[in-house]
């Protein structure tokens, strides 16, 4: 009786696919022999492992199992061998080479899933304000000085530990809250623009749309639009305030209006944007409220001249970044 059996006719009868004539060869092929049956339940085998690295595949099992038998039945350059089935051949290397192949592709992808779910990714910004889109859309403005790190791909869990200061313009997803971790601070959003703002352990949240969730220890507040709250190491509760203009977004626009601004805020904000060391002597004047148009880059000395410009009786007394207001 016939003792070699094509590979590919094993395939096509163990999926289902073979003609009657072929059905009968193969059927009568195994019933010819012990030894031809249990090459058979080894092809069958290898096909069975292959499927079920399939169904741990990036596609679905369906779509992964059509995949194969596309390839399988794709033109190929040059003839397919067919593999005597002799009592000489080794079928548990053939075994463990066939599912090497079949499912080495799905294994790597697997393995590259698992490295990225680990793997730690820091985006830091040093002299200069960086902007950057996230992986999920959510874009993020870090200020000078400032950095921020995650972990994983960024899509299913969305959590970020900042240092410094950073303006986030979150991508809406309710499956995946986005959260933002800094000192011991928990800022927690939906979809939303807030700006986050951490100095010596101190930290400012101001919400410019939308709502956020800001937990500390066992205290937790929601922030609305144009709302913030700032926290010191020592505060037991978190406080709710107004926010009454919009300088802290300063970084991400080349230009500002300030619009009725207490200069004392101005000043606050320009201390910050350009390293300085200006100081109100006058105390009559820390609340005069100042209406200029600001751009950042140019020098701090040409922003101070449009300051006292809107009030003459100001004296601006240095040079370089150390001022005096009086």
């Amino acid at each position: 009786m016939k003792q070699d059996m094509s590979e590919d006719i094993l395939i096509k009868y163990i999926l289902g696919e073979a003609s009657t004539g072929e059905r009968q060869e193969i059927e009568t092929w195994k019933r010819d022999s012990d030894a031809n049956a249990k090459k058979f339940e080894e092809v069958k085998i290898i096909l069975e492992t292959s499927k079920r690295l399939a169904q741990a595949s990036p596609l679905g099992e369906a779509e992964a199992w059509e995949k194969f038998k596309e390839k399988r039945a794709a033109p190929k350059r040059e003839p397919a061998k067919v593999v005597p089935m002799s009592r000489n051949t080794n079928w548990l290397q053939i075994a463990a080479a066939a599912v090497l192949v079949l499912g080495g592709g799905w294994i790597g992808y697997y393995l590259y899933q698992q490295n990225a779910a680990t793997q730690v990714v820091n985006i830091q910004a040093k002299n200069q304000v960086r902007v950057d889109t996230l992986p999920d859309g959510s874009v993020v403005h870090l200020n000078k000085n400032s950095g921020i790190s995650y972990v994983g791909t960024f899509k299913s869990k969305r959590e970020i530990t900042l240092t410094g200061e950073a303006f986030f313009d979150v991508k809406h997803n309710e499956a995946a809250p986005f959260t933002v971790h800094v000192n011991d601070v928990t800022i927690k959003d939906v979809g939303t623009a807030f700006n986050v703002k951490s100095k010596e352990h101190n930290t400012q949240i101001i919400v410019e749309s939308g709502i956020v969730q800001v937990t500390r220890s066992n205290n937790a507040v929601r922030l609305n639009r144009n709302e913030m709250v700032s926290i010191n190491p020592e505060d037991k509760q978190l406080k709710v305030e107004k926010s009454t203009d919009n300088l802290y977004g300063y970084y991400k626009e080349s230009v500002f209006n300030a619009n009725a601004v207490p200069l004392s805020r101005l000043i606050d904000v320009l201390n910050q944007a350009y390293n300085a060391n200006i100081k109100i002597e006058n105390a009559a004047l820390r609340n005069i409220p100042i209406t200029i148009p600001i751009k950042w880059t140019d020098p701090l000395s040409n922003v101070l001249n449009a300051i006292k410009g809107t009030t003459p009786a100001m004296k601006i007394i240095g040079t370089g970044n150390n001022i005096i207001i009086q």
